[in-house]
Order: structure tokens, then C-alpha cells, then sequence
């Protein structure tokens, strides 16, 4: 018994100096992770530029069309062309030429183009909330793997000192070889899951430097973030009308139905003016012109009613697609919410029964085999169920919190944050 003490303090003190944060150390706080992917963040910069490009293409878009100088000759002769290219109706003709677009289509094209805007501009505020989100899922899978992978350790250290304990058990006739096998079989498993452990975070941490490229550099912190209850889900619920990814489908809606305007305007013709001036040789008086072009839709069932129905159909389209989007969005509030209060149950549990029934279990195997009543391999098997216990804990509230973030998700709908 006291030999098994020596051991344990020699091991508890390794493990506290081995696990004891750096003093200097730098942490990388899940809200300094959201802040520095937002800061650095080459696609949603991306969207924003393409937002503003489409915007400062509005003013154009309701502009009339450029002016157009013609230059010409009128009434040449073909008779004895070249030799007698000038007769007395023959004129050289200078003139301006304007467009001006039927209707309302000038005021149309630019509400159309700002409507497209307003749609990037959307897009761009999805992909800012949605980043938040995919950090917080990066920042929670790296935190887990890393503290799974620290806890292995633990059973590894905790291997070796039971394969000294055991050798010094055959030494002194009290115990036999299968024991010391029984240990190095230990410590072979969890050196082998902890190196798988190692490489998952180190994938965990590449996903996140995704977001963060200098994530590498920080260590994270000990502890989880401290998350408040969060709003009902009848609340956020009625509040997915204004989630900023559902603006995006909200926004081509407009986008569409500036189209529908716009066809229905396409019956309305445009118009051409043009002003010349035709100059003549000799004392022949110099002529002006004025003329006036307008289109006619004579073709309208087979061409802009056409058109018409089409942006009908594509309008209609829009509005499938964004009650569909609200589908998706409600259902994944329900999935994040089941799941956060699902794992909310489970932690419960383990704190009440799973954890402390392995650590009594272990306890007694414990003081058994101090008296000679239990066997190093029960005792090792049962060292082995409390860390997989503690490990499943270290999951389930990493999952909790995963699941909170997928909630925070669709808190900006109400204006509110974590």
C-alpha cells in the first residue's frame, strides 16, 4: 500500500508539472479566433468588393445611352464614280444621333442593378455569420482533440509506473510476469490511441488555421467558454425571417421581380432622335435633317410576352427556393437545439453516475489489491474505464458547445450574441 502510494504521488506531481500551462504562453480565445478569421478573411472581402462593384454600376445603368456623331457622304453618283464624285445633291453630312429607352426602363435597369447589390451585399453578411459559426465548429473539434490527446497521455504515464509496480511485484514473489505483460499491453493500446488522438488534432488544428493561419502559434485555453441558456426556440423560430443567410434568398426575390418589371416594360419602344447638317458646294443652300426612329413590336406574343412568362417563372422560382431555404434554416434550429439539450442530459449524467461509479470502482479495486484481493489487470482495466469515461465527457461537452455555437448561429436574427 505504500509502495502504491509512492507511486501514485510520484505520478500525480509528473502530471501536474507536465500539464501546468507556459507563463508566457499565448491563448487563442474562441472570440479571438471569430475576430481574427473575420479581420483576415480573403472570401468575405471577396463579396464585399463584389457588392460595392455592382453598386457603383447603378448610376450607369440608369444613365441614357452614349450619343452616337455620324460622318458621311449622301447622294454620291455612281455615273463616272470617282472621276466626277460631286454633283449638286451631293452632301457632306455631319449628325448626333440620341437614344432615349422607352418607358420607365432607365429608372428599371438601375433598381434592378441596386436590387442585385443589395443581394451581394446580403451574401456577404451570410458568409460573415456563417464564418463565426464554421470558426466556433474548428475552434471546438481543436480544443477537444488536443485535451483528448493530453488525457491519453495521462493513462500512458500511468502504464509505465504500473509496469515498474508490477516488476517490482514479481521481484518480490508477490505478483507474477502475466502482470507486467497485462501493463506493457496497457501502455502499448494508449500509446497507439494517442498518437491517433495527436493526429486528429493536428488536423483539428488545420482546419482552423483555414481561419486563423497563425492558430498554430497560440495555445487554447484550459476551460470552454462560458455560454448562457439560450432563447427559446419558439423565439428564434419566428425570428428566421431575418437570418442574413435567408436575406440572400430574400434579395433574389427582389432581383427577380425587377426582371418580371422590366419585361413588362420591353412593349414600351424606344425612341431615336437625330439632328444633321448636310453641307453643298457652290452657292447651293446647306440643308438640316431631323429625324425620329421608334421599334415596333409587331411580334409581341412570340417575342416579349415570351420574355415575359420566362421572368414570370424565374420570379416564382425565387420564391420556391426561399421558402425552401426557410425549411432548411428551421430544421437545422431544431437539429442544434435537440442536440445541445440532448448532451445537456448526458453531461448530468456522467457527473452523477458514470464518472463517480469508475472512480469508486477504481478506488476499491484499488485498496483490494493492497490487500491482496485484487489483480494489477482489474485494476488497470478500471484505470483504463475512468479515462474513457473522462474522454466521452471531454466529447459530450465539446459536442454541447458545438451544438450552442449552431445556436448562436441563428441568434443574429434577434440581435443577440453570446
Amino acid at each position: 500500500m505504500k509502495l502504491h502510494s509512492a507511486v501514485l504521488g510520484t505520478l500525480l506531481a509528473c502530471a501536474s508539472t507536465f500539464f501546468a500551462p507556459a507563463a508566457d504562453a499565448q491563448v487563442l480565445t474562441l472570440d479571438a479566433a471569430r475576430e481574427r478569421a473575420l479581420a483576415r478573411q480573403p472570401s468575405l472581402a471577396a463579396l464585399e468588393l463584389n457588392a460595392r462593384a455592382i453598386a457603383e454600376a447603378a448610376p450607369a445603368e440608369g444613365a441614357l445611352p452614349d450619343p452616337r456623331l455620324k460622318l458621311g457622304l449622301l447622294n454620291l453618283p455612281a455615273r463616272n464614280f470617282p472621276r466626277a464624285p460631286w454633283e449638286d445633291m451631293t452632301q457632306m453630312v455631319v449628325s448626333y444621333e440620341q437614344m432615349f429607352p422607352g418607358g420607365d426602363k432607365r429608372r428599371l435597369r438601375q433598381s434592378r442593378t441596386l436590387a442585385e447589390a443589395a443581394q451581394a451585399q446580403a451574401e456577404a453578411d451570410g458568409q460573415r455569420q456563417t464564418i463565426q459559426r464554421d470558426v466556433a465548429f474548428a475552434w471546438l473539434d481543436a480544443w477537444q482533440a488536443q485535451f483528448a490527446e493530453r488525457t491519453l497521455r495521462e493513462l500512458v504515464l500511468e502504464a509505465g509506473r504500473a509496469i515498474e509496480f508490477a516488476q517490482i511485484g514479481v521481484a518480490s514473489g508477490r505478483g507474477s510476469q502475466a502482470e507486467v505483460f497485462a501493463a506493457r499491453q496497457m501502455q502499448s493500446q494508449a500509446t497507439d490511441r494517442r498518437m491517433e488522438l495527436a493526429a486528429q488534432a493536428e488536423k483539428a488544428r488545420a482546419m482552423l488555421r483555414r481561419w486563423v493561419p497563425d492558430a498554430g502559434i497560440f495555445d487554447l485555453p484550459a476551460e470552454l467558454p462560458a455560454w448562457r441558456e439560450p432563447p427559446p426556440p419558439a423565439a428564434l423560430g419566428e425570428a428566421l425571417e431575418n437570418h442574413p443567410l435567408h436575406a440572400v434568398h430574400q434579395r433574389a426575390l427582389g432581383v427577380a421581380d425587377a426582371d418580371v418589371a422590366l419585361a413588362r416594360e420591353a412593349t414600351v419602344s424606344d425612341k431615336t432622335i437625330e439632328i444633321g447638317y448636310a453641307a453643298r458646294q457652290g452657292n447651293r443652300s446647306d440643308m438640316l435633317m431631323v429625324q425620329m426612329a421608334f421599334e415596333l413590336p409587331l411580334f409581341r406574343e412570340r417575342k416579349q410576352d415570351r420574355l415575359l412568362e420566362s421572368k414570370l417563372r424565374l420570379a416564382e422560382r425565387a420564391r420556391e427556393q426561399r421558402a425552401d431555404h426557410l425549411r432548411q434554416l428551421r430544421a437545422e434550429l431544431d437539429a442544434a437545439w435537440a442536440e445541445w439539450r440532448i448532451a445537456g442530459e448526458r453531461i448530468e449524467n456522467f457527473a452523477r453516475g458514470v464518472l463517480p461509479a469508475a472512480r469508486g470502482r477504481l478506488d476499491t479495486l484499488l485498496a483490494a489489491q493492497a490487500s491482496g484481493r485484487a489483480e494489477l489487470a482489474q485494476v488497470l482495466e478500471a484505470r483504463r474505464q475512468l479515462i474513457e469515461a473522462r474522454l466521452q465527457e471531454l466529447a459530450l461537452n465539446a459536442g454541447r458547445a458545438k451544438a450552442r455555437a449552431g445556436i448562436e448561429y441563428f441568434e443574429h436574427s434577434m440581435g443577440e450574441r453570446k
